[in-house]
Order: C-alpha cells, then sequence, then structure tokens
C-alpha cells in the first residue's frame, strides 16, 4: 500500500498512523512494529530537512511480505542523492563530550534494517528497507 505524504514534518504522525494501521492489520509483532516506524521516520525528516527547496511530496510504500516481514520504500522526487547504505565513521563509544554531531540515525537504520538499499537516477531518490521478525534486537 502506498500513499504520497506533504514534505513536512507534520506529516510523521499521519505516516506514523498510515503504517500503523497496515501493520496492526498483518498482526506484525512489535519487535519487528518499532524499527520500521523508527526508521522510516529517520529517513522521511531526513529528506525534508537536506531537500528544503523540493516540494515534491514525498511517497512511502509499506508492504507486508510474510506473517512478520516488512518491505517500505520512500521516494523522494527532486532531492539530492544521498546514498543511505554507505558506510560512515560513528564512534559510538566516545563518550558524548567528544562525539561529533550527525550520522547516528543512518547508523542506526544500517544496523536496524535487515536489508537496505538505495537507488539514485535523474533526481529521484528511492531508499528501500526491509526488516523481519528473524532479528527484533533494538
Amino acid at each position: 500500500m502506498n500513499r504520497d505524504f506533504p514534505r513536512h514534518l507534520d506529516s510523521l504522525a499521519p505516516l506514523y498512523d498510515f503504517t500503523e494501521d497496515i501493520l496492526e492489520a498483518s498482526d506484525i509483532s512489535p519487535g519487528v512494529r518499532f524499527p520500521v516506524h523508527l526508521a522510516m521516520e529517520e529517513l522521511f525528516v531526513n529528506m525534508v530537512k537536506y531537500n528544503p527547496d523540493v516540494h515534491s511530496d514525498i511517497v512511502v510504500s509499506v508492504t507486508v511480505i510474510d506473517t512478520d516481514t516488512v518491505t517500505v520504500v520512500l521516494v523522494d522526487d527532486g532531492g539530492v542523492e544521498f546514498d543511505v547504505t554507505a558506510e560512515r565513521k560513528v564512534n559510538i563509544d566516545a563518550p558524548l563530550a567528544e562525539r561529533t554531531p550527525g550520522g547516528l540515525g543512518i547508523h542506526l537504520i544500517q544496523n536496524l534494517a535487515d536489508k537496505l538499499e538505495y537507488r539514485y537516477k535523474d533526481g529521484r531518490g528511492e531508499v528501500i528497507f526491509t526488516k523481519g521478525s528473524g532479528n527484533e534486537d533494538v
């Protein structure tokens, strides 16, 4: 199921509701739901934050593959290229005072998702992630 969401942080609550309705109807476990919501929110916020001059909606598609596997696609048409699969150096063991802001959200998504893909062509970016019950550690 897919839906367009206005490129604004006010879309986060409707995005959550849209996804939760699908996950609830499919009886997806909380161990899968939480990471799906977290990854989707982080990706959506990044698309809004880092493409302030783009006015097209962000298209979100949520598909339940089996009893506990979910695939989400976020399409950012007109945004800058930003490969969320690229490795980033994040020192999660450094004290807070020594950390540089940024990068932790993407790092988290890379570790939460079972599969993470990125495609970009002609100003159109797609982030695809899959989360299943095989790894419910958060």
